[in-house]
């Protein structure tokens, strides 16, 4: 137990590159396929909007360009154009990680962009207000476009009503009245309202397109997953059926036809061997059944549905069937380590994988739930009894790495790596 309380705190290096890359999986195009549809869109439209956002940097730049004609403090001017970078950047880390905005950045978001409003027009000298000397506006837009892609439609034209109130008042304040129509404000603030339209449809059109995807994808895997049973089924049962063909029933036939006597010595003994095949067909039949990595699986994410958890189950080549004792405590480890995220991940949805990699097989839990602090970890996880002991008793191993607000993965691993090769 304490080589596995060692592996709990320090992530192989396998599960640590594929938690780091699940971390930058917004950017890369590979990972991403494996996502569910939803949280592609999601990172899709997080770039987009912050595509948009860097977009405004040099405008900016370009408007300070003529340095102290323009504002009344070019210092004042130049701290709030990094202010108002070093915000998009820290929002960009938290998206990073996140994989989408919360509510919490949105109304942070348009706080500081209406201040900045504020600010930027103050600074700004009489005549130039609605210049490119005024280039808080250009960053209005790609708040007004987060507004709509992360709020609903009734809280989108609040926000959006915000934004565009502040602009109105802060731009007549410095004018002593209201902008010209001429001057391009009504552009500005027409583009506003269709930059916050087109990025909430989009969001809602592709989430929901994501959603069809997925829930097709997995109807189709569960088909293809029952035909494959079936197929494999038929042909074990045509398989017994050409044995018993060749020995008991024409035993038995030959018997029913008077072509054997029953009381010979040598016919009983070959009645005996055949029942003695029959039963071993009886037993092999359900350890075969048992023995079956893929229906065991299948069976244990069934259950999990039970207690409420949507789990996505996806199963790579395995050239090798295990033995049926690992089978089953694979499984069982897989079972317990669902039932954790059923009761202390704080989410409704994990994600099962098996692949073969080097003559290793993984079989792979990870949920994206509260996580904990593998330092602490105690029995009442279950890991160790219900997890590490049963993978370790069929030379096995658990690898398992978590950080709170991360979520948690969970590696079963057989055979177990050579000490060398953890080294």
């Amino acid at each position: 137990m304490s080589e596995l309380a060692t592996r709990v705190g320090r992530p192989p290096r396998r599960i640590s590159r594929f938690l780091t890359e699940a971390r930058l999986g917004w950017v890369d195009a590979r990972l991403m396929v494996a996502m569910p549809g939803r949280e592609r869109a999601l990172r899709f439209i997080a770039v987009l909007l912050f595509c948009q956002r860097a977009s405004y940097i040099v405008p900016a730049l370009l408007g300070m360009s003529s340095g102290d004609t323009r504002y009344h403090s070019p210092a004042l001017n130049t701290t709030l154009l990094v202010g108002v970078v070093g915000w998009n950047v820290l929002l960009g880390a938290f998206v990073w990680r996140r994989g989408w905005f919360s509510y919490g950045h949105v109304v942070l978001d348009v706080a500081i962009i209406c201040g900045l409003l504020v600010v930027v027009n103050a600074n700004i000298r009489s005549g130039y207000e609605l210049s490119a000397a005024n280039w808080a506006g250009k960053f209005a837009l790609g708040s007004a476009a987060l507004v709509g892609a992360v709020l609903s439609l009734r809280a989108l034209l609040v926000g959006l009503g915000l934004l565009v109130l502040t602009a109105v008042v802060a731009a007549s304040v410095q004018i002593g009245g209201l902008p010209p129509w001429e001057s391009g404000f009504v552009n500005h603030v027409n583009s506003s309202l269709w930059f916050a339209l087109v990025l909430h449809f989009t969001r809602r059109f592709l989430c929901a397109q994501a959603n069809a995807v997925d829930e097709a994808t997995q109807r189709r895997l569960a088909a293809e997953t029952a035909t494959a049973a079936g197929a494999a089924r038929y042909a074990e049962r045509l398989h017994h059926y050409r044995r018993l063909h060749d020995t008991a029933l024409a035993t038995l036939t030959a018997i029913a036809r008077g072509g054997l006597d029953h009381r010979a010595e040598d016919v009983r003994r070959r009645c005996g061997r055949e029942a003695d095949y029959i039963r071993s067909l009886v037993t092999e039949d359900r350890a075969e059944a048992e023995s079956t990595l893929g229906a065991s699986l299948a069976e244990v994410v069934a259950d999990a549905t039970g207690l409420g958890l949507r789990v996505h189950l996806r199963s790579g080549n395995v050239p090798s069937p295990p033995p049926r004792h690992v089978v089953r405590a694979v499984c069982d480890a897989a079972r317990e380590a669902l039932n954790n995220v059923a009761r202390h991940a704080g989410t409704g949805e994990a994600w099962v994988t098996v692949d073969w990699y080097d003559g290793v097989l993984g079989v792979r839990v990870v949920d994206r739930g509260v996580g904990f602090d593998t330092d602490c970890v105690t029995g009442g996880f279950g890991l160790h009894r219900s997890i590490a002991e049963r993978m370790t008793e069929v030379g096995g191993e658990l690898r398992l790495f978590s950080e709170p607000g991360h979520g948690t993965s969970v590696e079963l691993l057989w055979p177990a790596s050579s000490p060398e090769a953890d080294e």
